[in-house]
């Protein structure tokens, strides 16, 4: 009996750390705007849970053009002094990565054409042509309008069938503005190429907000303060 009025206050003070434990991060006010110190990026942390990541202000010519944001997801408490990012599922969703492929027949049957269209004129890539597996036959060109010799590039001419795949490859020499992503896969497809040899590929959703998005997945945040937090090695405030 002693023992049990001993164990007994022992247990209602854990369940009463606990609860306190629950209650101070429920009741810490986290959500906010946050800049990062010597820097003009912000992170916004939502109260529905939500966040948004924000690029710094171009404060130089010519001026870039940008996303507005660079990432975006959900936000979560995982302890009292810790909170965790998760970016939205933008990459499993395909968006960048849809293609449409329009084959043709024309010019001269001794070569491939081949057409990439962006949605817009931004071009800071490089487009990637493997054929057949075999990097020895593969190119990589600035240009989005191509010609090359068959000969040079598919399989000996007994078999009309190549398999093409195309490659965007992030040009990020110097740079850190995109860090996220270096290649991209598009697609990978075996054509008659003796039957069609003039492609148009058009990427209708690889835009300046794929190409920079920045994907997270459960980065941990520290929370050094009323109103700072700790992440990617410098100190934000609200």
């Amino acid at each position: 009996m002693r023992k049990l009025l001993f164990i007994l206050p022992l247990i209602f003070q854990l369940i009463g750390c606990a609860t306190m434990k629950s209650q101070k991060i429920e009741s810490r006010n986290v959500a906010g705007l946050y800049e990062r110190q010597k820097s003009t990026e912000r992170l916004e942390l939502k109260t529905d849970g939500t966040y948004m990541l924000m690029r710094p202000e171009v404060l130089f010519t010519p001026i870039i053009e940008q996303c507005d944001y660079a990432s975006k997801g959900k936000w979560s408490l995982v302890a009292d002094n810790v909170l965790e990012i998760t970016s939205e599922n933008y990459y499993l969703q395909q968006k960048g990565f849809e293609y449409k492929l329009k084959k043709e027949n024309k010019f001269s049957q001794d070569s491939l054409y081949v057409i990439v269209v962006f949605p817009t004129d931004f071009h800071p890539v490089k487009v990637g042509l493997i054929f057949n597996n075999n990097n020895s036959k593969s190119i990589i060109t600035e240009k989005t309008s191509i010609s090359l010799l068959k000969s040079k590039h598919l399989w000996d001419r007994k078999t009309s069938t190549n398999l093409i795949s195309l490659n965007i490859n992030a040009d990020v020499s110097g740079t850190v503005l995109y860090k996220s992503r270096v290649l991209f896969r598009i697609f990978k497809e075996y054509i008659d190429t003796e039957k069609y040899n003039h492609f148009t590929i058009t990427l209708p959703n690889f835009d300046q907000c794929f190409f920079e998005f920045e994907p997270y997945y459960q980065n941990l945040i520290y929370i050094k303060g009323e109103n700072q937090i700790l992440w990617q090695g410098d100190i934000w405030k609200k």
